[in-house]
């Protein structure tokens, strides 16, 4: 079964010195895809990881994600699997806050609640596309350093606009891992 075609995801995140992985599965507990950590091993040891790629079974990407250096904001590429653009993602500092922007081929979508507890709803101008939920996953498995992300999507989302938020919600917690680290 295909990512593209659950309404409800579980990112279940497995994490270390140098590796950002996840396991993504559906309502029913199914796995239907993986991220792996891309990128050198030495250089996500000094500067964490930088690349995601999500693969929808063995061998076959369907979402990439890339942090780009830039100066003074984090800025995120998300590409489909045969490496074309679909949306960047920018975290913005403004007067006493922080906000960050989806822009997906022309269009932006807005992220309300608390990005960084990973507690919000991804919207456009039509309403809500997707609602993001941490999950406790138990003393053991922070201590291990995992943790678990439920994704609610909506029911007539395009691939792309699902794409873009699958990878959105991973660039927010390499984003998250970022500013833990300085």
């Amino acid at each position: 079964m295909t990512i593209f075609a659950q309404d409800t995801l579980i990112f279940q995140q497995t994490k270390n010195f140098s590796k950002n992985d996840f396991a993504i599965h559906d309502a029913a507990g199914v796995q239907v895809a993986h991220v792996e950590t891309g990128g050198s091993t030495l250089g996500r040891m000094f500067t964490g990881a930088r690349e995601l790629t999500v693969f929808d079974g063995p061998q076959n990407p369907v979402i990439m994600v890339k942090d780009t250096m830039t100066m003074g904001r984090d800025r995120f590429e998300i590409f489909d699997g045969n490496g074309s653009p679909l949306a960047s993602l920018v975290k913005r500092i403004t007067f006493l806050k922080t906000r960050v922007t989806i822009s997906m081929l022309g269009e932006e979508l807005d992220l309300l609640g608390s990005v960084w507890d990973f507690d919000f709803q991804i919207t456009n101008a039509q309403g809500v596309l997707g609602t993001v939920s941490r999950k406790w996953s138990g003393m053991g498995n922070a201590f291990l350093g995992m943790s678990t992300y439920a994704l609610q999507l909506g029911g007539n989302l395009s691939v792309q606009h699902r794409q873009a938020i699958v990878g959105s919600v991973l660039a927010l917690d390499l984003i998250r891992e970022k500013q833990k680290r300085h």
